[in-house]
Formats: C-alpha cells, sequence, structure tokens
C-alpha cells in the first residue's frame, strides 16, 4: 500500500504566500514597465493606482509569509 506524505501546514502557507507575493510584484514590474515605456499621463495613472492597489496585499502576504516560514523553522527544529 502507498505511505502517504505528510503536509506541514506551515509549509504549505509558507510556499503558497511566496509565490503569490512573487506574481503580484512581477505584475506590477509588469505594469511600471509598460506604463514607462507607453510615458503618457494616463499610463502613469493607471501605474500609481495598480501600485495602490497592490501595495496592501503585498504586506499582508509578506507578513503571512514571514510568520509561516518562521513557524515552519521552529516545528522542523
Amino acid at each position: 500500500m502507498r505511505e502517504r506524505l505528510r503536509v506541514n501546514p506551515f509549509g504549505v502557507v509558507a510556499a503558497a504566500s511566496v509565490t503569490l507575493l512573487c506574481v503580484l510584484v512581477a505584475g506590477a514590474g509588469a505594469v511600471a514597465v509598460i506604463a514607462r515605456s507607453v510615458n503618457s499621463w494616463r499610463s502613469l495613472f493607471f501605474m500609481e493606482q495598480a501600485m495602490a492597489f497592490l501595495l496592501p496585499a503585498v504586506k499582508v502576504l509578506l507578513v503571512v509569509g514571514l510568520i509561516a516560514s518562521t513557524g515552519l523553522v521552529l516545528r522542523i527544529r
């Protein structure tokens, strides 16, 4: 019979939050590059709005990732 791997919830949360954080930062970078290449007031305003929208989510994911990583390290120990 196959043995199931134990899933560590701290590891899953840490990996998911860091992955989503990377995706959001890459998306914000893409918006910034496109806005600077178009170089119009409208595109720069869109970039500013996107950054203001993403900032709270990035802060939350950063804190969740840090707490989950700390929990993972303390649990392994």
